[in-house]
């Protein structure tokens, strides 16, 4: 308690003001807007529908006022005080704390205290559950969400920290896995997405967004198959055409 409450983690998710924490960034690394779901593959809403939502819109104040009303109808409108925030190591970790910490403070009352940790004391803490907050990384093997729809919102998956479970979402994600039909997968997919939206198991704050390059005469690296920064580094074969 209170985070077991459905209608506190969305008032803190919409009390997140995207669009300034990616600009609170920029400086150390490109980020995009983006959801639950990956926001440059072909199963996320497009950015035009995502702007006009609740939470990512460059406009925060219909998200604030709803955001106060679900903590007052929570009996949480008086804020909350003594929040652990863990924060992972980090420059970009580090000035997202900050800034998140007053939107939480402005918009909800809500007082976190900052508790910054190395990168592999992080991941023991969050994996035993020893925060109210937390911010960090989460990563992926493919850009499918049959993926990483199991590794982070799926009962028991490697990257759900929070431990959330909802029955809703794992029926969903199981059609999802089998679904065959594109068009019905992706149906699923934004039903799913909205269900997120509604009973968040994570505040996502933005995606990164990075660029790669090689030289013409560098064979055998096919861009449309390099996925994430660890792809990157993945030589199985290439050679210098020169």
């Amino acid at each position: 308690k209170p985070f077991g409450d459905p209608r506190v983690r969305r008032a803190m998710h919409l009390a997140l003001d995207r669009p300034a924490l990616i600009d609170v960034v920029k400086e150390v690394a490109p980020y995009l807007l983006g959801g639950f779901v990956y926001p440059f593959s072909e199963w996320a809403t497009p950015r035009n529908e995502m702007t006009r939502r609740l939470g990512y819109q460059q406009e925060p104040r219909p998200a604030v006022e709803e955001a106060r009303r679900l903590m007052a109808a929570a009996g949480l409108g008086g804020g909350l005080r003594n929040v652990d925030f863990v924060v992972r190591e980090g420059p970009s970790w580090k000035l997202w704390a900050v800034a998140i910490q007053a939107m939480l403070k402005e918009t909800l009352n809500i007082e976190t205290k900052l508790r910054t940790v190395q990168i592999s004391a992080f991941f023991e803490e969050t994996q035993a559950g020893n925060f109210d907050l937390s911010i960090g990384a989460i990563v992926s093997t493919l850009m499918d969400p049959s993926d990483y729809f199991n590794a982070w919102y799926g009962k028991d998956g490697p990257q759900n920290y929070s431990k959330w479970h909802n029955p809703a979402f794992q029926t969903l994600a199981a059609q999802i896995d089998r679904e065959l039909n594109d068009a019905k997968r992706k149906a699923l997919v934004r039903q799913a997405e909205m269900l997120l939206e509604q009973d968040p198991p994570f505040l996502p704050v933005a995606w990164e967004q990075l660029s790669d390059a090689w030289y013409a005469y560098v064979k055998g690296q096919n861009a449309r198959r390099i996925f994430g920064i660890y792809d990157v580094v993945r030589w199985d074969t290439a050679w210098l055409d020169r």
